[in-house]
């Protein structure tokens, strides 16, 4: 079964704040409901964007690599 792009990114996002909250609310030093859901309704657009910037930088890193050993393979066959 494949779900639509829409609802792969709801449910990363839906997923990513009830992992967040419950992270903060049940952590060793723990804290109230309230602060834990405020927090994490900040804290949820930037670890997106974070790991969405990750990946960005990696898939650029990696392109630029294959272009790098495609080069040096098309140097060494001169």
């Amino acid at each position: 079964m494949t779900l639509p792009t829409p609802l792969k990114t709801v449910l990363l996002v839906v997923l990513t704040y009830a992992f967040l909250v419950l992270l903060l609310r049940y952590r060793g030093d723990g804290m109230d409901w309230g602060p834990a859901l405020l927090i994490g309704l900040l804290a949820t657009p930037l670890t997106l964007l974070l790991s969405w910037g990750r990946d960005r930088f990696i898939g650029r890193a990696r392109r630029a690599g294959e272009r790098a050993r495609a080069r040096r393979r098309g140097a060494s066959a001169e």
